[in-house]
């Protein structure tokens, strides 16, 4: 008896974009290597069934039994119908973003970003699928390719605020705030409840070196929630401000006390003010023994640029 097993695998999504047959993604010996994740569909069936009640007589037939599994809560069956409506119609779009939903939701993030380029590729010029993809790539650390797909979704008039604030990301941490900033507002301007576009604005902004609307939208983070990744870029941008007092109670409530002083110290050092920086690498040595190695490291580093500033 034919085992029909479910296609997990690149070589089976590169069969669906050449538009072979179902059976030689179904069946192939090949498809089935990764059988850690796999299982039969016939575990789902009725006890004694035939193995061909699993075989759709048609896209529509396909698509609906597919759907009803995905409801139901059997995400193996309904990737196996699905790919059976693929077999009629290689490149539709919504069957193909049905698969690539279901494996992002399992974390199988390669998978969903092939199932989404094949869309993408079959429609670039919608922008949901264009944009769904650059953040997937994104999720990945695949930034040269999530900047392509991004750009792309918002060329062709993306309005989630996800795609916006994904390109300011990358924008920022290429060192390219002014575009960063750009796409930044843009993305909380549809978003203006969200917390995350405005950290990410705000981010942003500290990079540029704007620390007085950087501060702003940090606090405005926190009047949303209190998240401790804005907690630290307001120590960030306090301690940059040479506030070192406040710097230490905002990191205070992002991580422990040792943690909190030795990185006021370090910040204060890249500041220039080693004597200050020596104060907390000190506090950070006496705060926490994991920390002794690192801070008497850089509290030895700040005493050798203090007295070479004390004695030029």
């Amino acid at each position: 008896m034919i085992r029909f097993v479910i296609d997990r695998t690149s070589t089976c999504f590169q069969c669906l974009a050449l538009g072979v047959t179902a059976a030689a993604l179904l069946l192939s010996a090949g498809c089935a290597s990764t059988a850690s994740r796999q299982k039969s569909p016939q575990s789902h069936a009725t006890a004694g069934a035939s193995p061909n009640a699993n075989l759709a007589g048609s896209f529509e037939d396909a698509v609906a039994r597919g759907d009803e599994a995905w409801n139901a809560g059997q995400a193996d069956m309904a990737v196996y119908l699905y790919i059976q409506a693929l077999s009629f119609r290689p490149r539709d779009i919504d069957t193909l973003g049905k698969l690539g939903s279901i494996e992002q939701a399992q974390g199988n993030l390669e998978l969903a970003a092939r199932a989404f380029e094949l869309a993408a590729n079959a429609d670039p010029g919608d922008p949901r699928l264009s944009g769904r993809l650059g953040l997937i790539q994104m999720a990945l650390g695949n930034e040269d390719e999530a900047l392509k797909w991004l750009r792309l979704s918002v060329n062709a008039g993306a309005t989630d605020w996800r795609v916006l604030d994904g390109l300011g990301v990358i924008e920022s941490r290429g060192g390219h705030y002014i575009d960063a900033l750009q796409y930044c507002a843009q993305a909380v301007a549809l978003a203006p409840g969200q917390a995350v576009p405005l950290l990410h604005r705000g981010e942003a902004l500290y990079g540029s070196g704007n620390y007085l609307l950087a501060e702003d939208a940090a606090r405005g983070v926190l009047r949303i929630g209190n998240r401790p990744d804005a907690w630290r870029l307001l120590g960030q941008i306090q301690a940059k401000r040479r506030t070192y007092s406040a710097a230490v109670d905002s990191f205070l409530q992002a991580m422990d006390a040792a943690n909190a002083y030795n990185t006021t110290g370090k910040m204060a050092m890249e500041n220039g003010d080693n004597a200050m920086a020596l104060r907390f690498f000190e506090k950070a040595a006496f705060a926490s023994p994991v920390y002794l190695t690192e801070a008497q490291h850089n509290a030895a580093v700040a005493r050798e640029r203090l007295s070479s500033t004390v004695n030029p």
